[in-house]
């Protein structure tokens, strides 16, 4: 067994090294939950430009459709105003009626999937967000738990060396070892 002294110069190099560890522990895992928020901030904004790319898209989609819905309407009139003479008032009325009628019902579909298309995306840019948001909490626990796992070991060596130590002779090594104060 060591003496006194040597028992405790283990037991502080013991808690030293443990406490070293524990402070390496530490600045690891705030490294990897930062480079986890960093990376899911990168793919919030990637989901978030797509989203924005496809609704612009869509939005242009509608556009054109709304332009060939209107373009067919105005075709349909002019022929009718082409052919108007052979036509009674109540024929044409009826038929501009149902052409216009036609077009309006055409022009509302649209509007509403551009509508649907633009919840839709919406709902894509808050999934994103909160995908970042959870990515971040997991990070961020794992980091703590990382931590917590280092300090509880620090301070079970530090107690494990504490116990060692009390168990340790207090009388001073009186043989012919080196240190011995009563050497041949």
């Amino acid at each position: 067994m060591c003496d006194p002294i040597s028992a405790t110069a283990l037991a502080a190099i013991s808690i030293g090294a443990s406490a070293a560890s524990t402070a390496m522990t530490t600045v690891s895992a705030g490294q990897q939950a930062k480079a986890e928020f960093k990376a899911a901030e990168a793919q919030r904004k990637a989901e978030e430009q797509e989203a924005l790319r496809l609704l612009a898209q869509e939005q242009q989609e509608s556009l054109d459709q709304q332009s060939d819905v209107v373009r067919t309407a105005q075709k349909e009139l002019g022929d009718l105003q082409a052919s108007e003479t052979m036509l009674t008032e109540s024929s044409l009325g009826s038929i501009l009626f149902t052409g216009e009628y036609g077009t309006q019902v055409g022009l509302g579909r649209i509007s509403e999937k551009e509508t649907r298309d633009v919840d839709l995306r919406k709902s894509q840019q808050l999934g994103a967000i909160n995908e970042q948001a959870n990515r971040g909490n997991v990070a961020a626990a794992k980091a703590s738990g990382q931590i917590s796992a280092a300090v509880l070991s620090t301070i079970s060596t530090a107690v494990s060396a504490g116990t060692s130590l009390s168990g340790a002779s207090t009388v001073p090594n009186r043989g012919t070892g080196v240190g011995s104060a009563g050497g041949n």
